[in-house]
Protein backbone atom coordinates (compact mmCIF):
# COMPACT_ATOMS: atom_id res chain seq x y z
CA UNK A 1 0.00 0.00 0.00
CA UNK A 2 1.36 3.44 -0.97
CA UNK A 3 2.41 5.57 1.99
CA UNK A 4 -0.14 8.34 1.36
CA UNK A 5 -2.92 5.77 0.93
CA UNK A 6 -1.84 4.03 4.14
CA UNK A 7 -1.94 7.27 6.14
CA UNK A 8 -5.41 8.00 4.77
CA UNK A 9 -6.59 4.51 5.76
CA UNK A 10 -5.13 4.95 9.27
CA UNK A 11 -7.01 8.23 9.66
CA UNK A 12 -10.24 6.64 8.41
CA UNK A 13 -9.97 3.74 10.83
CA UNK A 14 -9.16 6.07 13.74
CA UNK A 15 -12.27 8.09 12.89
CA UNK A 16 -14.37 4.91 12.76
CA UNK A 17 -13.06 3.78 16.15
CA UNK A 18 -13.34 7.07 18.03
CA UNK A 19 -16.52 8.47 16.46
CA UNK A 20 -18.58 5.30 16.03
CA UNK A 21 -17.27 2.13 17.65
CA UNK A 22 -16.23 3.82 20.92
CA UNK A 23 -18.30 7.02 20.58
CA UNK A 24 -15.82 9.07 22.61
CA UNK A 25 -17.47 12.13 24.13
CA UNK A 26 -16.27 15.51 25.34
CA UNK A 27 -14.25 15.45 28.58
CA UNK A 28 -13.94 11.65 28.62
CA UNK A 29 -10.56 10.36 29.73
CA UNK A 30 -9.07 8.03 27.11
CA UNK A 31 -6.06 5.80 27.88
CA UNK A 32 -4.18 4.22 24.97
CA UNK A 33 -1.87 1.48 26.30
CA UNK A 34 1.10 0.65 24.06
CA UNK A 35 4.51 -0.96 24.33
CA UNK A 36 7.78 -0.17 22.61
CA UNK A 37 6.84 -2.21 19.52
CA UNK A 38 3.30 -0.92 19.05
CA UNK A 39 2.10 0.62 15.79
CA UNK A 40 2.60 4.22 16.90
CA UNK A 41 1.12 5.75 13.75
CA UNK A 42 -2.22 4.22 14.72
CA UNK A 43 -1.80 5.17 18.39
CA UNK A 44 -1.05 8.80 17.49
CA UNK A 45 -4.01 8.91 15.13
CA UNK A 46 -6.33 7.61 17.86
CA UNK A 47 -4.84 10.17 20.27
CA UNK A 48 -5.39 13.05 17.85
CA UNK A 49 -8.90 11.98 16.94
CA UNK A 50 -9.86 11.63 20.63
CA UNK A 51 -8.54 15.13 21.25
CA UNK A 52 -10.44 16.54 18.27
CA UNK A 53 -13.79 15.39 19.70
CA UNK A 54 -13.05 16.97 23.09
CA UNK A 55 -11.69 13.92 24.90
CA UNK A 56 -8.67 13.88 27.21
CA UNK A 57 -6.37 11.21 25.74
CA UNK A 58 -3.08 9.91 27.10
CA UNK A 59 -0.66 7.33 25.69
CA UNK A 60 1.05 5.14 28.28
CA UNK A 61 4.04 3.04 27.21
CA UNK A 62 5.03 -0.23 28.91
CA UNK A 63 8.04 -2.46 28.18
CA UNK A 64 7.80 -4.85 25.24
CA UNK A 65 9.40 -7.59 27.34
CA UNK A 66 6.69 -7.38 30.02
CA UNK A 67 6.46 -10.81 31.69
CA UNK A 68 2.68 -11.34 31.71
CA UNK A 69 -0.02 -11.59 29.05
CA UNK A 70 -2.81 -11.13 31.58
CA UNK A 71 -1.61 -8.56 34.16
CA UNK A 72 -0.65 -4.92 33.57
CA UNK A 73 2.07 -3.01 35.48
CA UNK A 74 0.71 -1.60 38.72
CA UNK A 75 1.06 2.09 37.75
CA UNK A 76 -1.20 1.47 34.75
CA UNK A 77 -3.65 -0.52 36.87
CA UNK A 78 -3.92 2.44 39.28
CA UNK A 79 -4.47 4.89 36.41
CA UNK A 80 -7.41 2.87 35.13
CA UNK A 81 -9.46 4.14 38.06
CA UNK A 82 -9.54 7.61 36.47
CA UNK A 83 -10.25 6.42 32.93
CA UNK A 84 -13.47 6.23 30.92
CA UNK A 85 -12.22 4.61 27.71
CA UNK A 86 -9.31 2.14 27.50
CA UNK A 87 -7.66 1.10 24.23
CA UNK A 88 -5.13 -1.73 24.49
CA UNK A 89 -2.58 -1.57 21.67
CA UNK A 90 0.40 -3.50 23.02
CA UNK A 91 2.22 -5.53 20.35
CA UNK A 92 4.00 -8.10 22.55
CA UNK A 93 1.53 -8.76 25.36
CA UNK A 94 -2.23 -9.20 25.70
CA UNK A 95 -2.17 -7.82 29.26
CA UNK A 96 -4.54 -4.87 28.63
CA UNK A 97 -7.26 -7.27 27.43
CA UNK A 98 -7.06 -9.84 30.22
CA UNK A 99 -5.94 -7.78 33.22
CA UNK A 100 -8.15 -8.49 36.28
CA UNK A 101 -8.55 -4.77 37.07
CA UNK A 102 -9.81 -4.15 33.53
CA UNK A 103 -12.24 -7.06 33.98
CA UNK A 104 -13.38 -5.71 37.36
CA UNK A 105 -13.99 -2.18 36.05
CA UNK A 106 -15.91 -3.59 33.10
CA UNK A 107 -18.13 -5.65 35.43
CA UNK A 108 -18.73 -2.53 37.51
CA UNK A 109 -19.55 -0.57 34.32
CA UNK A 110 -16.92 2.07 35.03
CA UNK A 111 -14.99 1.81 31.76
CA UNK A 112 -15.42 0.60 28.20
CA UNK A 113 -12.61 -1.23 26.43
CA UNK A 114 -11.26 -1.77 22.92
CA UNK A 115 -8.72 -4.57 22.40
CA UNK A 116 -6.17 -3.98 19.62
CA UNK A 117 -3.42 -6.08 21.19
CA UNK A 118 -0.91 -8.42 19.52
CA UNK A 119 -1.68 -7.06 16.05
CA UNK A 120 0.32 -5.64 13.15
CA UNK A 121 -0.82 -2.52 11.30
CA UNK A 122 -2.26 -4.69 8.51
CA UNK A 123 -4.89 -6.07 10.89
CA UNK A 124 -6.03 -2.54 11.75
CA UNK A 125 -6.48 -1.30 8.18
CA UNK A 126 -7.24 -4.29 5.92
CA UNK A 127 -9.38 -7.43 5.78
CA UNK A 128 -11.68 -7.72 8.79
CA UNK A 129 -11.09 -4.05 9.63
CA UNK A 130 -13.01 -3.01 6.50
CA UNK A 131 -16.21 -4.87 7.37
CA UNK A 132 -19.61 -3.24 7.75
CA UNK A 133 -19.63 -3.22 11.55
CA UNK A 134 -23.36 -2.61 11.79
CA UNK A 135 -23.79 -5.89 9.89
CA UNK A 136 -21.12 -7.65 12.00
CA UNK A 137 -22.90 -6.64 15.21
CA UNK A 138 -26.29 -7.69 13.81
CA UNK A 139 -24.94 -11.16 12.95
CA UNK A 140 -23.28 -11.44 16.38
CA UNK A 141 -26.59 -10.72 18.11
CA UNK A 142 -28.33 -13.40 16.05
CA UNK A 143 -25.63 -15.94 16.85
CA UNK A 144 -25.62 -15.02 20.55
CA UNK A 145 -29.33 -15.87 20.76
CA UNK A 146 -28.56 -19.39 19.54
CA UNK A 147 -25.54 -19.94 21.81
CA UNK A 148 -27.49 -19.88 25.06
CA UNK A 149 -27.98 -23.32 26.55
CA UNK A 150 -26.68 -25.86 29.02
CA UNK A 151 -24.26 -27.94 26.95
CA UNK A 152 -22.04 -27.48 23.89
CA UNK A 153 -20.58 -30.13 21.59
CA UNK A 154 -18.02 -29.58 18.81
CA UNK A 155 -17.05 -32.15 16.17
CA UNK A 156 -14.98 -32.05 12.95
CA UNK A 157 -14.07 -34.54 10.24
CA UNK A 158 -10.43 -34.44 11.44
CA UNK A 159 -11.41 -35.93 14.80
CA UNK A 160 -12.47 -33.09 17.09
CA UNK A 161 -15.11 -34.39 19.49
CA UNK A 162 -15.47 -32.39 22.69
CA UNK A 163 -18.34 -31.53 25.02
CA UNK A 164 -18.69 -29.18 27.98
CA UNK A 165 -21.27 -27.62 30.26
CA UNK A 166 -22.14 -23.98 29.57
CA UNK A 167 -24.92 -23.78 32.15
CA UNK A 168 -24.87 -20.20 33.44
CA UNK A 169 -21.97 -19.04 31.25
CA UNK A 170 -22.27 -15.46 30.02
CA UNK A 171 -22.47 -15.16 26.23
CA UNK A 172 -20.09 -12.39 25.20
CA UNK A 173 -20.51 -10.40 22.00
CA UNK A 174 -17.32 -8.84 20.64
CA UNK A 175 -18.36 -7.16 17.43
CA UNK A 176 -16.61 -3.81 17.27
CA UNK A 177 -18.93 -1.64 19.37
CA UNK A 178 -18.15 -0.52 22.94
CA UNK A 179 -20.11 2.69 23.34
CA UNK A 180 -21.42 2.28 26.89
CA UNK A 181 -19.72 1.67 30.25
CA UNK A 182 -19.19 -2.05 30.79
CA UNK A 183 -18.96 -2.87 27.09
CA UNK A 184 -15.85 -4.30 25.43
CA UNK A 185 -14.86 -5.04 21.86
CA UNK A 186 -11.82 -5.60 19.69
CA UNK A 187 -10.51 -4.27 16.40
CA UNK A 188 -10.63 -5.80 13.99
CA UNK A 189 -13.55 -7.78 15.42
CA UNK A 190 -16.49 -10.13 15.06
CA UNK A 191 -17.07 -13.06 17.42
CA UNK A 192 -19.40 -14.52 20.04
CA UNK A 193 -17.87 -16.55 22.85
CA UNK A 194 -18.04 -17.89 26.38
CA UNK A 195 -16.08 -19.95 28.87
CA UNK A 196 -17.24 -23.50 29.63
CA UNK A 197 -17.90 -24.33 33.26
CA UNK A 198 -14.55 -25.24 34.80
CA UNK A 199 -13.81 -28.93 34.99
CA UNK A 200 -16.53 -29.98 32.53
CA UNK A 201 -14.79 -30.06 29.13
CA UNK A 202 -13.98 -33.59 27.97
CA UNK A 203 -12.85 -35.01 24.65
CA UNK A 204 -10.44 -34.33 21.79
CA UNK A 205 -9.69 -31.17 19.83
CA UNK A 206 -7.81 -31.28 16.51
CA UNK A 207 -6.42 -27.83 15.66
CA UNK A 208 -5.78 -27.16 11.97
CA UNK A 209 -5.88 -23.36 12.02
CA UNK A 210 -3.43 -20.79 13.43
CA UNK A 211 -2.40 -20.87 17.09
CA UNK A 212 -1.67 -17.75 19.14
CA UNK A 213 2.06 -17.07 19.69
CA UNK A 214 2.96 -20.09 17.51
CA UNK A 215 1.42 -19.77 14.03
CA UNK A 216 -0.37 -22.13 11.70
CA UNK A 217 0.70 -25.74 12.26
CA UNK A 218 2.16 -27.72 9.37
CA UNK A 219 0.52 -30.79 10.88
CA UNK A 220 -2.73 -30.64 12.89
CA UNK A 221 -2.25 -30.47 16.66
CA UNK A 222 -4.35 -32.84 18.76
CA UNK A 223 -5.33 -31.91 22.32
CA UNK A 224 -6.74 -34.45 24.74
CA UNK A 225 -8.95 -32.82 27.35
CA UNK A 226 -10.21 -34.35 30.59
CA UNK A 227 -12.25 -32.57 33.27
CA UNK A 228 -11.43 -29.16 31.83
CA UNK A 229 -7.68 -29.69 31.55
CA UNK A 230 -5.39 -30.57 28.63
CA UNK A 231 -3.75 -33.88 29.49
CA UNK A 232 -2.02 -34.56 26.17
CA UNK A 233 -0.71 -32.75 23.09
CA UNK A 234 0.23 -34.60 19.90
CA UNK A 235 1.40 -33.53 16.45
CA UNK A 236 4.48 -32.01 14.88
CA UNK A 237 6.82 -29.14 15.74
CA UNK A 238 4.00 -26.80 16.79
CA UNK A 239 2.60 -29.45 19.13
CA UNK A 240 5.96 -29.71 20.85
CA UNK A 241 6.10 -25.93 21.31
CA UNK A 242 2.58 -25.90 22.77
CA UNK A 243 3.33 -28.85 25.04
CA UNK A 244 6.37 -27.06 26.42
CA UNK A 245 4.40 -23.84 26.97
CA UNK A 246 1.73 -25.76 28.91
CA UNK A 247 4.38 -27.44 31.04
CA UNK A 248 6.05 -24.10 31.84
CA UNK A 249 2.95 -21.93 32.41
CA UNK A 250 0.70 -22.50 35.41
CA UNK A 251 -2.93 -23.08 34.37
CA UNK A 252 -2.28 -22.88 30.62
CA UNK A 253 -3.78 -26.37 30.49
CA UNK A 254 -7.17 -24.89 31.47
CA UNK A 255 -9.81 -25.14 28.73
CA UNK A 256 -10.94 -21.50 28.74
CA UNK A 257 -13.18 -20.60 25.79
CA UNK A 258 -15.35 -21.49 22.82
CA UNK A 259 -15.79 -18.70 20.23
CA UNK A 260 -17.31 -18.39 16.76
CA UNK A 261 -16.45 -15.72 14.17
CA UNK A 262 -19.05 -13.59 12.35
CA UNK A 263 -16.94 -11.20 10.23
CA UNK A 264 -17.39 -11.90 6.50
CA UNK A 265 -14.48 -9.61 5.56
CA UNK A 266 -11.93 -11.47 7.70
CA UNK A 267 -9.24 -13.23 5.66
CA UNK A 268 -7.94 -16.75 6.02
CA UNK A 269 -4.36 -15.47 6.06
CA UNK A 270 -2.71 -17.68 8.68
CA UNK A 271 -2.92 -14.99 11.38
CA UNK A 272 -4.93 -16.07 14.40
CA UNK A 273 -6.26 -12.63 15.36
CA UNK A 274 -7.83 -12.29 11.92
CA UNK A 275 -8.90 -15.90 11.37
CA UNK A 276 -10.66 -16.32 14.71
CA UNK A 277 -13.03 -13.50 13.69
CA UNK A 278 -13.77 -15.02 10.25
CA UNK A 279 -17.33 -16.05 9.37
CA UNK A 280 -17.95 -19.60 10.58
CA UNK A 281 -14.50 -20.22 12.06
CA UNK A 282 -14.49 -21.70 15.56
CA UNK A 283 -11.73 -21.10 18.05
CA UNK A 284 -11.02 -22.46 21.49
CA UNK A 285 -8.70 -20.96 24.07
CA UNK A 286 -6.45 -22.25 26.83
CA UNK A 287 -5.36 -20.54 30.03
CA UNK A 288 -6.89 -17.47 31.63
CA UNK A 289 -10.70 -17.16 31.70
CA UNK A 290 -11.17 -14.23 34.11
CA UNK A 291 -12.37 -11.89 31.33
CA UNK A 292 -15.13 -14.39 30.53
CA UNK A 293 -16.36 -14.57 34.10
CA UNK A 294 -14.34 -17.65 35.08
CA UNK A 295 -12.04 -18.17 38.05
CA UNK A 296 -8.80 -19.45 36.50
CA UNK A 297 -5.89 -16.98 36.43
CA UNK A 298 -3.03 -17.66 34.03
CA UNK A 299 -0.26 -15.54 32.51
CA UNK A 300 -1.62 -16.36 29.05
CA UNK A 301 -4.93 -16.59 27.21
CA UNK A 302 -4.16 -18.61 24.08
CA UNK A 303 -6.50 -18.91 21.08
CA UNK A 304 -6.45 -21.85 18.64
CA UNK A 305 -8.49 -21.79 15.41
CA UNK A 306 -10.37 -24.85 14.10
CA UNK A 307 -11.84 -25.08 10.59
CA UNK A 308 -15.09 -26.65 9.36
CA UNK A 309 -16.56 -27.34 12.78
CA UNK A 310 -20.06 -28.53 13.59
CA UNK A 311 -21.32 -27.00 16.83
CA UNK A 312 -24.39 -28.14 18.72
CA UNK A 313 -25.83 -26.29 21.72
CA UNK A 314 -28.26 -28.62 23.52
CA UNK A 315 -30.26 -29.95 20.53
CA UNK A 316 -29.61 -26.97 18.21
CA UNK A 317 -27.01 -27.15 15.43
CA UNK A 318 -25.71 -23.58 15.11
CA UNK A 319 -22.64 -24.24 12.96
CA UNK A 320 -22.46 -27.07 10.43
CA UNK A 321 -19.08 -27.87 8.87
CA UNK A 322 -18.06 -24.23 9.11
CA UNK A 323 -21.37 -22.78 7.88
CA UNK A 324 -23.31 -20.61 10.32
CA UNK A 325 -27.00 -21.42 10.56
CA UNK A 326 -28.32 -18.00 11.47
Amino acid sequence: MEEDCMETRIEEIARLLIDKLLAVRREENVMIIVDEDSEMRMARSLFNKSKSVGGNPIITIMPSNWHSHTTLPKPIQKSLEATDVVIGMTRRTAAPSYDPIVAKLLREKRIRYMSMVLRPLDNYINGAALADYDEVYKMAEKLADKMHGSRIKVVTSLGTNIEASIEGSKVIIEAGFATKPGESAAFSDGEVSYTPIEGTANGVVVVDGPIAYIGKPEKPVTLKVKEGRVIGVEGGREAEILRRMIEETVNLDNFAEFGIGVNRAARRNGYWQEEKKAWGNLHIALGDNIYYGGKVKCDKHMDLVIYNSTVTVDDKVILKEGKLLI
